[in-house]
């Protein structure tokens, strides 16, 4: 039986990585500056951390295609 509601969420949480990956590291890194002495409206992802929140946001919405679809 496979679950929709599941599989969805997770898609979209790998879409949003997939599609806006400067945004989502961005993010990442605003919480990681929590804490520190620099402004987490300063702090600016690397190109590689961006590169790999896309390659990790196509990877989790196939997981969710096969949670989706029970496979």
């Amino acid at each position: 039986m496979a679950n929709p509601v599941l599989g969805a969420l997770i898609i979209a949480i790998g879409a949003a990585g997939a599609i806006w990956p400067y945004e989502v590291a961005r993010f990442e890194e605003q919480i990681d500056a929590i804490g520190s002495k620099r402004s987490s409206s300063a702090v600016e992802p690397a190109e590689w951390k961006v590169q790999l929140t896309r390659v990790f946001g196509v990877g989790i919405s196939l997981f969710g295609v096969l949670v989706l679809f029970n496979i």
